[in-house]
């Protein structure tokens, strides 16, 4: 079989400030489009190098000229996206929020500012601290005021966010433009007066090995000196190491007359749930159109590099070594030849596999003949559809062999997440109660459960937030599977994979 490969751009329309969301095992692209046209489209993917339009996501009146820079969060069933809408040449932007209750929308505007003491506000990221489950937003504003190496100019800063759709007022710098490569205009017209401006934006943040890595892009994005740098911090909430060098940007730079500015990069994970990459824009030859991008994000010694921007073919994202999204028939059972169901009632319907009964007590169904390796990624998307007893369980289990199965999942009241070794044995055997969730968390929404299995040991993370780690589990053995579980309840499943990593 010849190797998957994908060539840059990765999209042949005009998509500025791309930003691409993963939701049950499907990815969704958000950006700008050219002046003139009041909307947000969005794309889809199953791989990361195939997209298809899905329309617009969100579309607003004419009370604005532009709309800039959307990124979307999921929390507890709702979109949330946020971007900014003013002026054509940023006169009056200002962060906004719309929500919607699917990824490809339509959103709808709050009619809410997120920043209204700020004149200028642009290119919000949302993060979610994966250590607490804590929001943050980072963003950018302006600063006239020159401070030490610090120059006049559009800077990021990072506050809190409080139940999505407000800012906490405890606001902190990341980072402000403070070398010659990040001018964006010499005798720039702004505020009434003429600067010498310059620019950092398009922030984006990664944690790494505890660390907190935020991407941004500085200088002109028209111009070829646009480019990706980084700065690091212990806190999400910093303070923020400035770059080591002031020559240029470290991770994406310009390659003169084959791709000019490349910047505003976002990060995302491959289907195998550990290849990341970075989604960033560039002006084709022309400089007719900003085109989406991607290149593969290597990590060494504690920092960030990429073989960025990319011209010729490239090895495609790795994908998982299964993965299912229950697109069969509705009313049909799970594929034979690829589940292994015991208990329940099990049934497709709506590209979900839903477990019916929530008198079973359990129910599984199992990878079959897709054996785990000792290291391995077990993804589920999971939401409770009904309970049939005080304390009911909906999740994943390991099956190590005849008779012992450890399942990891989520208590029907949205408590905690339950490890039980011995579940599936019989009523009396209890569970362990290991990590209290969220206080808002809402078990009729969807939450992405990530299992990583690695030499007799099991991580788990819900939301993307690690809420265990360290579990004994048997090693992977010959006998051993994966797959789905429910006690007393009934829950819907969908975008499962397993992989096992390079």
């Amino acid at each position: 079989m010849s190797e998957r490969t994908y060539t840059n751009p990765i999209h042949d329309g005009y998509l500025g400030d791309p930003f691409v969301l993963e939701h049950n095992g499907e990815y969704y692209a958000y950006g700008t489009v050219p002046f003139g046209d009041l909307t947000i489209p969005v794309l889809h993917s199953r791989d990361l190098t195939g997209w298809r339009p899905l329309g617009d996501a969100l579309a607003l009146d004419d009370a604005f000229e532009t709309l800039w820079a959307p990124e979307v969060a999921y929390d507890n069933g709702v979109f949330y996206m946020y971007y900014s809408a003013g002026g054509a040449e940023g006169q009056g932007h200002r962060l906004r929020v719309a929500t919607a209750p699917h990824p490809a929308g339509p959103f709808e505007d709050s009619g809410e500012i997120l920043t209204p003491d700020d004149p200028f506000t642009i290119d919000a990221h949302p993060f979610r601290d994966g250590r607490d489950g804590e929001w943050y937003l980072y963003y950018c504003r302006d600063f006239l005021d020159p401070d030490g190496e610090d120059r006049v100019g559009t800077g990021i800063v990072v506050d809190r966010l409080v139940g999505m759709t407000r800012l906490a007022g405890e606001r902190r710098m990341v980072v402000r433009p403070r070398a010659e490569w990040q001018i964006f205009e010499r005798q720039r017209h702004w505020y009434g007066r003429v600067w010498d401006w310059y620019t950092v934006e398009g922030p984006f943040v990664r944690e790494h090995d505890g660390r907190y890595y935020c991407f941004y892009s500085g200088g002109a994005w028209k111009e070829p000196g646009y480019g990706v740098g980084y700065v690091v911090a212990d806190d999400p909430m910093g303070p923020f190491a400035p770059e080591p060098g002031t020559e240029g940007p470290e991770l994406l730079r310009t390659r003169p007359g084959r791709v000019t500015g490349p910047g505003h990069a976002s990060v995302v994970r491959a289907p195998d749930n550990a290849s990341e990459y970075l989604v960033y824009h560039a002006w084709d030859p022309e400089h007719t159109a900003r085109l989406m991008r991607m290149d593969r994000l290597d990590w060494s010694e504690g920092k960030p590099s990429s073989p960025g921007p990319t011209l010729s073919p490239q090895p495609a994202p790795p994908l998982p070594l299964f993965r299912d999204w229950f697109d069969g028939p509705n009313g049909a059972t799970p594929d034979p030849t690829a589940w292994r169901t015991n208990g329940g009632e099990w049934q497709q319907r709506d590209g979900e596999l839903i477990q019916r009964d929530t008198g079973a007590r359990p129910a599984t169904a199992l990878l079959a003949g897709v054996p785990p390796r000792e290291e391995y990624l077990f993804e589920a998307n999971v939401r409770l559809v009904a309970t049939g007893r005080e304390r009911g369980l909906y999740g994943v289990c390991l099956d190590h062999g005849p008779g012992e199965l450890t399942v990891l999942a989520l208590a029907t009241d949205g408590a905690a997440l339950m490890y039980d070794r011995r579940a599936g044995a019989g009523e009396d055997e209890r569970a362990f109660g290991l990590e209290t969730l969220a206080p808002r968390f809402e078990s009729g929404t969807y939450h992405r459960l990530l299992v990583r299995v690695l030499r007799g040991q099991a991580e788990v993370q819900v939301d993307g937030v690690r809420v265990a780690a360290a579990l004994a589990v048997p090693s992977a053995n010959a006998g051993s599977s994966v797959g789905l579980f429910t006690w007393g309840a009934s829950a819907a499943f969908d975008g499962v994979n397993l992989a096992h990593p390079a």
